[in-house]
């Protein structure tokens, strides 16, 4: 009986073996495939374009500035794309003035090799094979196995942490604000500075707020006439460094990088993770 077991056990591993070696064989036949596809699009349009070892495509439209992408220091990409197919049916684009910050390493393969060849400010065109892109499980709108092109400019990269602050920035400058940058990362303007002492951590603050977000839209607030209490213990980071810079009756507008604010998580309120959040704070008492 043992030895009827180990024969059939070798007999499933040869089976398994020659399986995982047809499949190998046949993922590098249509990546030969498609190298050739690919090349004879790029013939046909007249391009020309660096091969990456990976085996995708690249073409440099407009150099950028600066230095290149460093994948040990970076968290986030900002950047405008649109994607289309070889035939140049297209399956998905940012909106005009509207570029996307994603995870670096939450990028397909081909889209992570191809942005890391740029500097800030500069355009590309990837041409990517389907095993650096979507592979056989591919979203809506992109059929199985199939070779993806990506038009990009790349706005700019960086930490969370610089992220936000460049945003925080930028609200400011369009806005016409004059704040003051906390040594936390957060910003700050005092409208009116109130009375008395400062509260303290320990603190059970009555206040009037409104929460917002850099487009102002408004996802939490205290009613007209209405007044919220908490122990500002409780409360996100932000807050527990803000409200203590007000004394009674004061006034002021915070602007918190997500990370003073609802982090990487968001919030069950409405806010997503990794968000810019603003909020005018009233210190009613304490």
């Amino acid at each position: 009986m043992r030895q009827r077991i180990t024969s059939f056990m070798l007999l499933l591993s040869l089976i398994m073996l020659n399986a995982c070696f047809n499949l190998a064989s046949k993922e590098e036949e249509r990546f030969e495939e498609q190298q050739a596809i690919i090349e004879k699009y790029l013939s046909d349009k007249g391009l020309t374009a660096q091969k990456d070892p990976s085996g995708m495509y690249y073409i440099n439209t407009l150099e950028g500035t600066g230095k290149s992408i460093r994948f040990d220091s970076t968290d986030l990409v900002t950047f405008n794309y649109r994607g289309y197919l070889i035939d140049g049916t297209e399956f998905d684009k940012s909106e005009a003035g509207k570029p996307i910050t994603a995870s670096l390493r939450g990028l397909i393969p081909g889209f992570q090799v191809g942005i890391a060849k740029m500097k800030k400010g500069g355009k590309a065109t990837f041409i990517i094979p389907s095993d650096l892109a979507y592979g056989s499980n591919p979203p809506q709108g992109i059929p199985s196995n199939a070779i993806v092109i990506f038009d990009v400019e790349l706005v700019g990269f960086g930490t969370q942490a610089e992220n936000d602050d460049e945003i925080i920035r930028k609200y400011i400058a369009d806005n016409n604000l004059i704040a003051e940058k906390h040594s936390s990362g957060m910003y700050y303007i005092i409208n009116e500075p109130g009375t008395g002492d400062n509260p303290i951590s320990s603190s059970v603050v009555t206040v009037k707020y409104k929460g917002y977000f850099t487009d102002k839209k408004v996802f939490d607030e205290t009613k007209t006439d209405a007044v919220a209490q908490f122990p500002l213990s409780n409360l996100i980071e932000g807050w527990k460094i803000g409200v203590p810079l007000l004394k009674k009756g004061g006034k002021g507008t915070f602007l918190f990088p997500s990370r003073l604010g609802y982090g990487a998580n968001g919030s069950a309120g409405g806010v997503p993770g990794n968000t810019v959040i603003l909020f005018d704070i009233e210190l009613v008492s304490f």
